[in-house]
């Protein structure tokens, strides 16, 4: 957690029951305070933030964002280097200046950019889920499980065992999961130029939260829930 660009909690604890009681998971964590004054801006007003703080934040929305330079390992840098020699920071660089308010109307509007087209993107190429648009187990099957589940064959085919006119169960799935849905794309070059101009949309490690994922069943079964040896384990 880094908190106001001054102030960094780093470590192991998850913001749960767990963590957080004392009496479940054992954690640990450092606080890090480093009174090195920069100029920055907060909520688009003069801030005066802590160097670590304000650069390692810097560099996080970087990196989600797609804006981190590539790094040569031919070619290192004070930043290759181990603990205790001082870590080198472009705080004036165009891509710093861009993340330096956390809180301003054209960060917020990169950042949910970002995020919708990087969902968008691995949506189509990928049929990644969880993803909002699977609302129910009749669409997970049609967007997912068609292609990344292992098929049922269909009676009459000759399974590994098998005798002709019994069930083959051994029929693999259509595609490894993380892999290309060639079914979303025309055959031959054509589907593969397709693919690979999607995939120069996406920019960072950002995605949408898929907080409408099955919202139309009750994926709680009986045996799952929680009881009274359960909710005192995980909660």
């Amino acid at each position: 957690m880094i908190a106001d660009d001054r102030v960094v909690i780093c470590g192991s604890a998850n913001l749960n029951d767990r963590s957080q009681l004392g009496n479940h998971d054992s954690e640990i964590a450092v606080l890090i305070e480093d009174y090195t004054p920069i100029q920055s801006s907060m909520n688009g007003k003069p801030w005066t933030a802590s160097r670590f703080g304000a650069s390692l934040r810097r560099e996080l929305f970087r990196k989600h964002l797609g804006l981190l330079s590539p790094q040569d390992w031919q070619r290192p840098d004070a930043n290759f280097e181990p603990v205790g020699s001082p870590n080198r920071f472009d705080f004036d660089a165009p891509e710093s200046q861009v993340v330096a308010d956390p809180l301003s109307d054209t960060l917020d509007s990169l950042w949910n950019t970002r995020a919708r087209t990087n969902t968008e993107v691995f949506r189509k190429v990928f049929h990644a889920v969880p993803d909002d648009t699977v609302r129910n187990w009749a669409t997970y099957k049609e967007f997912h499980g068609y292609y990344f589940q292992p098929r049922k064959g269909d009676k009459g085919d000759k399974g590994d065992k098998g005798d002709e006119g019994q069930q083959d169960e051994s029929k693999p799935a259509q595609y490894h999961w993380g892999h290309v849905v060639r079914d979303s794309f025309p055959p031959g070059p054509e589907g593969a130029q397709q693919v690979k101009e999607l995939l120069s949309q996406v920019k960072g490690t950002l995605v949408e939260m898929p907080l409408m994922f099955l919202i139309e069943e009750d994926v709680a079964k009986e045996g799952l829930r929680l009881n009274h040896w359960t909710e005192p384990l995980y909660t």
